[in-house]
């Protein structure tokens, strides 16, 4: 089986769960290939795609919704999953799950609607001080606010392995496409 993960990043986060994904899914799926999603010319030829995008101002970076655009006659085709990197867990504790909720509502809202997903996952990327103004970072830190690697590994496997589980079925004699008398 033959599946694209593409992927926008901003400071790496995004490209390293990417290339993650596809590394795990490619153990027992075959040839997977991770690219970002500007060097997609075409998806034809693959039977799967995962795309992953930052988040930034509460929305995927532009590459990843040109990217839709572009590819929704064949993406519409394939079974499509997507993941995106956003900073709940990054947040003061009191406002992490709630963040986390109004991130995934508001991406669902404005994901592309041409391409119907199969899944939709948020996880959370690396933070790191110095991305952040001065004094915006000591206010940051004042309300509880965290930074470093917090990506969740164990819950980006059990995504990935979920997918690839479905991937990795047989399709049904009924999905097939056959006639039974």
């Amino acid at each position: 089986m033959t599946v694209l993960v593409a992927f926008a990043s901003a400071l790496g986060s995004t490209r390293e769960i990417a290339q993650h994904v596809a590394s795990r899914m490619a153990v027992n799926l075959g040839e997977v290939e991770c690219r970002s999603v500007e060097q997609v010319e075409s998806v034809s030829g693959y039977e799967a795609v995962v795309v992953g995008s930052a988040i930034h101002n509460q929305a995927w970076l532009p590459p990843v919704s040109q990217f839709f655009t572009c590819h929704a006659p064949e993406l519409a085709k394939l079974p499509v999953w997507a993941f995106s990197v956003g900073m709940a867990d990054a947040l003061p504790k009191p406002f992490r799950r709630r963040a986390a909720a109004v991130q995934q509502e508001r991406l669902a809202g404005v994901l592309f609607k041409k391409v119907p997903l199969r899944g939709h996952k948020v996880f959370s990327g690396v933070y790191k001080a110095v991305q952040m103004p001065a004094p915006l970072r000591v206010l940051f830190r004042l309300i509880g606010g965290r930074f470093g690697d917090l990506r969740d590994w164990a819950a980006v496997d059990a995504w990935t392995d979920q997918i690839t589980a479905q991937l990795a079925k047989p399709a049904s004699p009924a999905s097939s496409g056959s006639v039974t008398p």
